[in-house]
């Protein structure tokens, strides 16, 4: 019965289904714990392993939702990382082509006076 008493609500709504007991809407964890318990055909040992089975599953659950967010996470931050880059691309791109269109311009002379010599 021990077993029991740290589950949570989810867990125990699977069990009660799985063991093919009625539930009501307003039911809370301690009255989950005796509908279980004074089920006909409560076998503790079965119920055990059931509800480890249970929260062996959600947990499992759990992780592939994490490792999913993860994957979704660093896939967006590739894709930032890649827009970047292209941004990047694109603006050395733009300078270059104002290099050359800058270089591609006749020089035009100035004239510099002479100066005159320094005496000493």
């Amino acid at each position: 019965m021990a077993y029991l008493a740290g589950s949570k609500m989810e867990d125990l709504l699977l069990l009660t289904e799985e063991l093919g007991l009625t539930v009501k809407k307003e039911f809370k964890v301690k009255q989950l714990h005796k509908l279980v318990i004074e089920s006909p055909s409560y076998d503790e040992e079965f119920t055990r392993e059931l509800l480890g089975s249970i929260k062996e599953e959600r947990e499992k659950e759990f992780e592939r939702e994490r490792e999913k967010e993860r994957k979704r996470e660093r896939e967006e931050e590739e894709r930032e990382e890649y827009e970047r880059e292209r941004d990047r691309a694109s603006e050395l791109q733009k300078l270059e082509l104002e290099v050359r269109a800058a270089s591609a311009q006749p020089v035009e002379s100035m004239h510099i006076p002479d100066r005159p010599a320094k005496s000493e």
